[in-house]
């Protein structure tokens, strides 16, 4: 359309052209057979944008006037095509848009810089061009994957019952909880006719309270005299008669009708 408006991705200046022989093999395009050194002609590239077309035009750098024209319709793609052996180069293929004619042609960068922008700059457009087809479709309708509104009758649903049946869930004792024994209940007949357990007393109630004093073991006894078993025992009394500690030991011959006689601490014999 006459009308769109024109939008220029990039403009590089100092981009060399090439007269290229024919391609070889399906492989691809090789610089170091273009004579790099002896550029057919230098200019600036532009990379136009126009509605949804992509264009790369050469411009004579002190005129303005336009040299070549290729039109992009995919990148990557046959209108542009990298070399094998440089990333600098590029392979064109240029349009006559009054004859209809077309030729393939190589350009090169001097930066390594402005062909990574070059290779940008024709990314975003495409990137572009596909987001805006996808924002232009319309929105699909929404369909329900479990449309109901035509069943007609009613609906039977069947739900299954999960573990046994009635029987075993009858036959399956319960545990009621309640205090002691691990939450079980006690039975019956553990405390008796009454059912609950006696009143605890004072001193099993408290593990703390005192002994009484019988329990004491450390209490003194009630007869020191009689059951201490270290008391002291009263001293020995001596003979009646001498002084002697012998006693009648020595007269013992003197004695001898006197054998009967118990007053003294030996016996005579």
């Amino acid at each position: 359309m006459a009308d769109e408006i024109e939008t220029i991705g990039l403009v590089v200046r100092g981009v060399m052209m090439f007269q290229i022989p024919p391609r070889t093999s399906n492989k691809g395009y090789k610089a170091d057979t273009w004579g790099t050194d002896k550029p057919t002609w230098i200019g600036v590239l532009r990379v136009v944008s126009k509605g949804s077309k992509c264009f790369i035009r050469l411009v004579d750098k002190t005129t303005g006037d336009l040299f070549a024209q290729c039109p992009v319709d995919a990148f990557p793609g046959i209108a542009v095509e990298p070399v094998l052996d440089s990333s600098r180069y590029f392979v064109l293929r240029v349009l006559d848009e009054g004859s209809g004619q077309h030729a393939f042609i190589g350009i090169g960068f001097s930066e390594r810089t402005d062909a990574f922008d070059f290779n940008v700059a024709l990314g975003d457009h495409f990137k572009h061009e596909k987001a805006a087809a996808e924002a232009s479709k319309p929105e699909e309708p929404y369909v329900p994957k479990h449309a109901t509104g035509g069943l007609a009758g009613p609906i039977k649903i069947n739900i299954k019952k999960k573990g046994g049946t009635d029987k075993e869930k009858k036959a399956t004792p319960t545990v009621s909880l309640g205090a002691g024994f691990g939450g079980l209940a006690a039975p019956s007949n553990l405390w008796g006719a009454s059912g609950a357990p006696p009143p605890p007393t004072a001193a099993a109630s408290n593990p703390f309270a005192a002994p009484a004093a019988s329990a004491n073991p450390f209490a003194a006894p009630a007869a020191a005299s009689s059951t201490n078993p270290f008391a002291t025992a009263p001293a020995p009394t001596q003979a009646s008669g001498s002084g002697d500690d012998w006693g009648d030991f020595s007269s013992g011959g003197g004695n001898s009708g006197a054998a009967g006689n118990t007053g003294g601490d030996w016996v005579k014999f």
